[in-house]
């Protein structure tokens, strides 16, 4: 997550782009002001195409569709897809916590495809940790895109309280998975995320670029065995989980992908890994305006983290 802290703000609303390689999303979700656990009020769902990369003009044309939601500077905040981020797990650099998000750009040189001058960098912890080891999980973007993309949120509000990775929101919509679970998500052409929860947290998050193309497959290809890769990468996250991070056994998996053909890989996996399959949900709040295909889950869970943000930051201020 980059943080990036602004003056206290009293509006009740929060704003949530999600970018993608091919369009920007927007929320607008309002809170009530005493109560930071209380389900927000869903206002907006909408997204727009984005034209040759250009993620400033999709944000600037939602926001002008929805300008009268952004007098009084809203909570804003901002969902990277995995189309436009790099996700490392390393070592925890030994230096002091507060020097460590500066540092990332050097240690993650040899990591990832950007030069050190293009790498703007954060980090979380990673949640399960094995005796001796101290890993944390590096969330990398390009400085050249961010840029252009505050560029235009400036406009919206003065009030951005951060930018975030979609492993990290879509992690707010699974809080109450206590079992061991692996979780499949995909959408449009974007790299899959095959994540493992229990007691509501994110234990193990892998990009799968090799799979963006599974919510495109179709009934002929999924019967000639076009889900198996899926199947393996559920697999390889189970085990990991289980062998190298020694937790209890999975024994569901969890399905967000934007299929249309949802019984081909239902059967599929089931057929693969002989675990319980369910189809993923969504939130009670969000029903109303629901894509229905998943692609707006990483928008939908920003609006938590936002909430989140926002009011930790009040607390700060």
């Amino acid at each position: 997550m980059i943080r990036l802290w602004r003056a206290k703000h009293n509006n009740r609303l929060v704003l949530t782009y999600a970018l993608a390689s091919g369009y920007v999303s927007l929320a607008i979700a309002e809170f009530a002001d005493d109560d930071a656990n209380h389900a927000p009020a869903l206002i907006v769902s909408d997204h727009v195409d984005v034209v040759d990369g250009n993620w400033g003009a999709a944000i600037k044309a939602l926001t002008a569709k929805y300008a009268r939601y952004t007098k009084g500077n809203p909570a804003v905040l901002v969902v990277l897809g995995p189309s436009l981020y790099q996700s490392v797990q390393l070592e925890r650099p030994n230096i002091p916590t507060e020097e460590i998000s500066q540092a990332l750009r050097y240690n993650l040189r040899d990591l990832v495809t950007l030069p050190p001058a293009d790498i703007v960098a954060d980090y979380y912890d990673a949640p399960v940790q094995l005796a001796g080891q101290d890993k944390i999980n590096a969330i990398v973007a390009d400085r050249k895109v961010l840029e252009s993309i505050l560029n235009e949120l400036h406009q919206v509000s003065e009030n951005i309280v951060g930018i975030v990775s979609e492993e990290q929101a879509i992690e707010q919509l699974f809080t109450e998975q206590t079992e061991p679970a692996v979780l499949a998500y995909q959408h449009d052409f974007e790299p899959a995320l095959l994540q493992v929860y229990q007691q509501g947290q994110l234990q193990v998050n892998r990009v799968v670029r090799s799979l963006e193309q599974l919510s495109q497959l179709s009934p002929d290809e999924i019967q000639l065995g076009g889900a198996a890769p899926l199947s393996v990468e559920v697999q390889r996250s189970a085990d990991y989980f289980e062998r190298q991070l020694r937790q209890r056994p999975i024994r569901e998996v969890i399905v967000a992908v934007g299929i249309k053909h949802r019984q081909g890989i239902s059967q599929q996996l089931e057929e693969d890994l002989g675990l319980t399959l369910r189809w993923a949900e969504y939130p009670l709040w969000a029903q109303e305006l629901a894509a229905g295909d998943f692609s707006d889950f990483p928008v939908l869970g920003g609006v938590l983290l936002a909430q989140s943000l926002r009011a930790v930051k009040r607390e700060v201020a």
